[in-house]
């Protein structure tokens, strides 16, 4: 009886292990997919397979049609366009026309779009590299440093341009005072980490009474920027200069100062953090307002399953620590925020899920 109980068990047991190994191989293959899906989706993006088949809406178009609009070899068009339907990017009719999935043209191409995804897929497809370097400075923890090039300026700048937009038009009204000033009276706005200037001649644009002043450590960023706005025709109302926020010494200078997805790029620790911190708070007027804009990592790590969004900034670390960039919680940049001595710190309202908005005063 005891050793009929005990095959019974050892059978149960052998069942058990089998159905959760399945699972784990589901879980791995899925994680296989999701590599292919980000490379499917960039050669689309970056060969203008995905723009070519929106153009091509409503009747949609055929693999040959495709490759001939475009002067692509036939076989390989047609290779990309069963994966990226493989994948749910498209849509396959009964006479073999594709069309995008519904939504997708948005999501893909509408650069105006809150939930517009087609610079991340570029910029995480450039990201393969990374994971080289990662295996080669894993033992001597080196930082690997980044070219500021024109082409990855502009990646960066295509991710965050709707962020100007949704700072001025959905987060600055929460701090309807300091709107009402600028507006009003003029001012001095300052932006930490300018990238190729666009957002410093955004705000200039929207707020043109106020002066705009705007600040990198990184030489080739300031020198595009200087250029795009002399080409804009703004050189009077916006400086740009190069400096270290680690080292800002201005006192009771600037009515806004405004921190796009920057303090965590400024160090690796909640010591060097607070120093800037300390700094920007120095630098407000009395009443003035900081504006910091975030990448929403949870505040624990079990949370990283929780969300697609999460598993996704997990993954962006890998990124971050070989540019020698940092990562702030949610939580930690509220404790950051009032640790300086800030007040009336609140989370904006705004509609970018890859942001996390925090508004304080001086």
């Amino acid at each position: 009886m005891q050793e009929h109980q005990g095959a019974n068990q050892g059978i149960a047991q052998s069942i058990y292990q089998s159905h959760s190994k399945k699972l784990q191989w589901q879980n791995l293959t899925l994680n296989i997919l999701g590599g292919q899906a980000i490379l499917i989706a960039y050669i689309g993006l970056k060969a203008g397979l995905f723009q070519a088949i929106d153009q091509a809406y409503p009747s949609g178009i055929d693999e040959l049609s495709l490759a001939k609009k475009l002067g692509f070899a036939p076989r390989y068009v047609q290779v990309w366009c069963q994966a990226a339907y493989a994948f749910k990017l498209l849509e396959l009719d009964e006479y073999g026309n594709y069309r995008l999935v519904p939504n997708m043209a948005s999501l893909l191409l509408d650069t105006d779009d809150p939930l517009y995804m087609g610079s991340r897929i570029r910029f995480f497809a450039s990201l393969y590299e990374d994971y080289q370097f990662f295996l080669q400075h894993l033992q001597s923890g080196s930082i690997v440093p980044r070219e500021s090039s024109k082409s990855s300026l502009d990646v960066i700048y295509e991710m965050t341009r709707l962020d100007f937009k949704m700072i001025t038009e959905m987060v600055l009204p929460q701090a309807d005072k300091i709107v009402s000033r600028l507006d009003e009276h003029g001012g001095v706005i300052l932006d930490i980490g300018v990238g190729v200037g666009c957002s410093l001649i955004h705000y200039a644009r929207r707020f043109p009474k106020a002066h705009i002043v705007g600040i990198d450590i990184d030489p080739s960023a300031v020198k595009q920027s200087q250029q795009a706005i002399a080409e804009a025709g703004l050189a009077n109302q916006i400086t740009v200069r190069q400096d270290d926020a680690n080292l800002l010494k201005e006192e009771c200078v600037y009515d806004l100062i405004i921190m796009n997805l920057v303090l965590h790029e400024t160090g690796g620790s909640s010591s060097e953090y607070r120093n800037v911190l300390r700094r920007v708070r120095q630098a407000l007027k009395p009443g003035g307002v900081v504006v910091v804009c975030e990448l929403p990592y949870p505040d624990s790590v079990t949370e990283y399953r929780n969300k697609p969004l999460f598993q996704m900034l997990a993954g962006l670390q890998i990124h971050e620590v070989l540019s020698g960039g940092g990562k702030i919680t949610m939580g930690e940049l509220r404790n950051l925020l009032e640790s300086t001595g800030f007040s009336n710190m609140r989370i904006a309202d705004q509609p970018i899920p890859y942001r996390f908005v925090m508004m304080a005063e001086k």
